[in-house]
C-alpha cells in the first residue's frame, strides 16, 4: 500500500497488531520456558539492561537507580523480565507493577512467586489511572510501557506524586515511526 493511500485507521489497525504481536512474543517465549513446570526459568532468562534499565542508560541517567527505593511499572505485562532485569541488578529497589488485565496478573504473580524477587515485586491489577501515586518519593521512578496510553497517567503521577516518570524504551510511537519509514 502507497503512503497516499495509508489512513489513521491503518495506524490503529496496525497497533493493534503491533501490540497482539508483543503479546504472542512473549507467551511463546513462557510457553518454550515452562513446559517443565518451572517457573523460575523466566526470571533467569530474563533479558540484561532491558527497557527500564535501557531507558536511564539511553538518557545517561543509569545513576538514578542507586538512590531509587521505589519502582513502578505501569503495564507491567504477563512477563515481568524488565522488572527481573531491575532486580538483579539493583536487588535494593521495591518494585510495583501495575497491569490493568486480570489475566496477565495472573501469570506475571506465578512467574514473581517463583522466582528470587518474590518479596521485591509486587503485582497490582488496576487501571494505572486509579492508583494512588501519592507514597513516591523524589528518588522514586515511574517507568510508562510504550503501549500504554501515557498522557492523562503522566498527567496524574506529575499532579500527586514527587516521583520522576518515563517513558520506557522503545520509546512512545517508535512502532510508528519504523511503520512509517517501511514505506520510504
Amino acid at each position: 500500500m502507497s503512503l497516499k493511500k495509508y489512513t489513521m485507521d491503518d495506524v490503529k489497525k496496525d497497533e493493534v497488531i503491533w501490540k497482539n504481536l508483543v503479546a504472542q512474543n512473549e507467551i511463546a517465549l513462557l510457553k518454550s520456558c515452562l513446559k517443565s513446570k518451572d517457573y523460575s526459568k523466566p526470571y533467569d532468562l530474563a533479558e540484561k539492561n532491558a527497557w527500564i534499565i535501557r531507558t536511564l542508560r539511553d538518557k545517561k541517567q543509569r545513576y538514578k537507580f542507586d538512590s531509587c527505593k521505589n519502582l513502578v511499572l505501569i503495564g507491567s505485562g504477563m512477563y515481568p523480565y524488565s522488572m527481573f532485569d531491575v532486580h538483579r541488578q539493583y536487588p535494593n529497589i521495591y518494585q510495583i507493577g501495575i497491569e490493568i488485565d486480570k489475566n496477565r496478573c495472573v501469570i506475571s504473580k506465578k512467574l514473581i512467586a517463583a522466582s528470587p524477587c518474590k518479596d521485591k515485586i509486587k503485582i497490582v491489577n488496576i487501571s494505572a489511572i486509579d492508583y494512588d501515586y501519592s507514597w513516591l518519593g523524589i528518588d522514586d521512578l515511574v517507568f510508562i510501557s510504550v503501549d500504554v496510553d501515557s498522557k492523562k497517567i503522566i498527567e496524574k503521577i506529575i499532579k500527586t506524586s514527587k516521583a520522576q516518570v518515563n517513558i520506557c524504551a522503545p520509546y512512545d510511537k517508535t512502532w510508528l515511526r519504523n511503520l512509517i519509514s517501511s514505506f520510504s
